[in-house]
């Protein structure tokens, strides 16, 4: 009889039971035990690795972290469609800009490609949101002027 127990949740816990000689279980490796008895364990934790296992998952200084640039970037083309629209929109498509150099030259360990095509999308949709409205106002207002200084009243 082999009958293994483990909790694997950040802490492994391994238990391995064996069939004794006499027809009864005995404990191979339990915790807590003295550290220095062999087979003793002083922290679950720090279980001896076997081959069957994985190998530890790299430390989270590794992994890829989203680019501050391309998260300002996003922010200032939402606010864009609220307070000063074209101002806003050009300084986060500069950010994104700086964005995209500093994914680009990573090798990986930058991500936020995803935040910087919504940065450049919203931005460049309000650019020319605000650039329409701009000109189709102004030939709306050359076209009302034009038309009343026509129709001036004369005075007898």
């Amino acid at each position: 009889m082999d009958c293994g127990c483990r909790l694997d949740a950040g802490t492994r816990l391994t238990y391995s039971w064996i069939m004794s000689d006499e027809g009864t279980p005995t404990a191979e490796q339990t915790w807590p035990s003295d550290p220095e008895a062999p087979g003793g364990l002083a922290d679950p934790v720090a279980l001896p690795q076997t081959a069957d296992e994985p190998a530890a998952e790299p430390a989270d200084d590794a992994a890829a972290h989203t680019s501050s640039d391309a998260i300002v970037a996003f922010v200032l083309s939402l606010i864009s469609w609220i307070a000063c629209p074209i101002v806003f929109a050009v300084v986060a498509l500069i950010f994104a800009m700086k964005a995209e150099k500093s994914i680009a030259t990573s090798a990986g360990q930058v991500s936020g490609g995803g935040l910087l095509l919504a940065a450049k999308l919203i931005a460049w949709i309000n650019i020319g949101f605000w650039v329409a409205v701009l000109v189709i106002g102004g030939f709306i207002g050359i076209v009302l002027l034009l038309a009343g200084a026509g129709s001036q009243p004369t005075h007898p």
